[in-house]
C-alpha cells in the first residue's frame, strides 16, 4: 500500500512542507505511542498498534524520499509547492481526517488513552465460592460428624 505525500503528512500530523527535523520528531513521537511492544498482554491493542506502526513507517519513508525543501543535484533552487489536495475525498482520506493522527490535542488524547493504566494492568481475580455456601458446607460437615459420632457411640460396647 503506497500513500501520497499529502496523506503521509496527515498521518504524521504535520502541515505539508514540514522540515526533515519536524518529520523525524513527529515520527519518533508516534512510533513511541504506537509501538507494539507496549501491549504484550493485549492482542487487540497490539494488532491495532502494528497496523498504525506500519502506516507511520510508510508515511515516514514516503516523506524521506519526497523532500520538497531539498533541490535535486544540479537543479536551480526553486520553491517547490506541495502537490494540491485532491478535488474529492476518498472514504479512506475522510476517515483519516478525524483519526488519532491529527493535531496536538489528539496526540495528548492518544497518550492518555494508551498509557498503561489500572484498567489494562488489572489481573483477573479468582472467583471464590460465596460466603453463604461456605457456611452451609461447614454446617453440613459438622452435622455429618456429629451423626457419625452418635452412631459410633450407640454401637460401642459399654464397660
Amino acid at each position: 500500500m503506497s500513500i501520497d505525500p499529502t496523506h503521509a503528512y496527515q498521518v504524521l500530523g504535520l502541515a505539508p512542507g514540514a522540515t526533515l527535523d519536524e518529520i523525524k520528531v513527529a515520527y519518533r513521537d508516534l512510533a513511541q505511542v504506537w509501538h507494539p511492544d507496549r501491549f504484550p498482554n493485549h492482542d487487540r491493542l497490539r494488532l491495532k498498534a502494528l497496523h498504525n506502526q506500519r502506516l507511520i513507517n510508510e508515511a515516514y519513508a514516503v516523506l524521506q524520499k519526497y523532500n520538497p525543501q531539498q533541490p535535486a543535484p544540479g537543479a536551480v533552487s526553486v520553491a517547490a509547492a506541495p502537490p494540491p489536495p485532491p478535488a474529492h475525498h476518498t472514504p479512506r482520506q475522510r476517515q483519516l481526517k478525524h483519526s488519532f493522527f491529527t493535531g496536538v490535542a489528539s496526540m495528548r488524547h492518544s497518550l492518555k488513552v494508551l498509557w498503561p493504566s489500572a484498567t489494562y494492568g488489572r489481573r483477573q481475580r479468582r472467583r471464590m465460592i460465596p460466603l453463604s455456601w461456605m457456611v452451609l458446607g461447614f454446617l453440613a460437615l459438622l452435622i455429618l460428624a456429629l451423626a457419625a459420632a452418635a452412631l459410633l457411640r450407640a454401637q460401642s460396647p459399654r464397660f
